[in-house]
């Protein structure tokens, strides 16, 4: 088990936006792609947090993300916007995608946008979850990947996929529903992670470039194998989907077209709770919906039921109260840039 340190969200975020503005950045993007990093570590999706900051930084050094990029509403038809991310940071051009989209869905009852040529946006459950906190319901795909993909189909041996997540989001009157994950079997950036920390993975995340069972990430990162789909076909099948109506729909391509456009890729859509029934009855019958769920007897080996985004939940009660933990490997990589640029913690 990787040392960790113990670092607070205020504190951290500050530290966070220093470093982004050190490297060229606006502060309105500094602070919404600190905020975002951060909210990744409260939530305990660390491996959409501040680990990525190094990476960010060298990326914006060598043009791969545009500072102060030109976020642009190319196509306006009804209730349907396309927007042009200029390779900004992906939380910024996202961000502005999904207060658009709400403007739509506040006039046609739904709304739909498509980003291309964005970085990595991070969490989409970041957007889906600012909708459903709108009265509406979140729903988003993302292809990403860097060109030729890093995922192999059900069968293969080969990279054809992004991660391809999806997410959706709903309101109760607790909390919002968030249903977040990658189509492979684990996000890139876990398997990222145990390669940071030299740690073996478990059998079934990837193969090797021949097609057999890894569990070395070496083999993913310096010799080209691949991640697997989970569920096998079920989740070969929505990574599919996802690359058609994230990529091919948007005009961005599948990852593993000749020309992919690169970054992520993405479609953003909101529906209006109150254009089917009233927000109050759909917020408490969602409710009972979950205390039907959370009632269910729990299976052996289990304490209890938990609903879908639950356990973010509690643990960014617990992570704003107690720190957030930072393994000391990555923390160690964080305060390396942070110095090169000026930055002391």
């Amino acid at each position: 088990m990787a040392s960790t340190k113990i670092v607070f969200a205020e504190k951290l975020k500050d530290f966070c936006e220093k470093i982004f503005l050190n490297v060229g950045a606006g502060l309105e993007e500094a602070k919404i792609v600190s905020e975002s990093l951060v909210e990744s570590n409260l939530l305990g999706v660390d491996s959409h947090g501040v680990m990525r900051i190094p990476d960010y930084v060298r990326m914006v050094k060598e043009g791969e993300i545009k500072v102060k990029a030109e976020v642009k509403v190319v196509k306006d038809v009804g209730a349907i916007l396309l927007v042009d991310g200029d390779f900004g940071f992906g939380q910024v051009v996202a961000r502005k995608a999904a207060n658009l989209v709400l403007e739509k869905a506040e006039v046609y009852g739904l709304g739909a946008v498509g980003i291309i040529r964005s970085n990595h946006v991070g969490r989409l459950g970041e957007y889906t979850t600012f909708i459903a906190e709108h009265n509406m319901i979140g729903i988003m795909f993302c292809n990403s990947a860097p060109k030729g993909g890093i995922v192999a189909p059900y069968g293969g041996a080969e990279r054809r996929f992004g991660t391809n997540p999806i997410s959706i989001a709903f309101p109760s009157n607790s909390r919002p529903f968030l249903l977040d994950f990658a189509t492979s079997v684990v996000a890139e950036g876990k398997l990222r992670r145990k390669y940071m920390l030299k740690e073996r993975v478990p059998e079934g995340w990837i193969i090797d470039r021949e097609g057999n069972i890894s569990t070395d990430p070496a083999d993913f990162y310096e010799r080209n194998g691949a991640l697997l789909p989970f569920g096998e076909h079920k989740g070969y099948a929505l990574s599919m989907a996802v690359d058609a109506l994230a990529g091919i729909l948007t005009g961005a391509h599948f990852v593993s077209h000749p020309e992919f456009i690169g970054g992520n890729n993405a479609l953003l859509i909101a529906l209006k709770i109150s254009n089917f029934r009233s927000i109050e009855e759909f917020r408490s019958e969602v409710d009972e919906y979950f205390k039907v769920i959370e009632n269910t007897l729990p299976a052996k080996g289990f304490s209890k039921v938990v609903v879908p985004g639950e356990i973010e939940y509690c643990t960014k009660e617990q992570r704003l109260k107690n720190g957030i933990p930072i393994d000391i490997e990555i923390w160690q990589r964080i305060e390396s840039v942070a110095k090169e640029l000026g930055v002391n913690f």
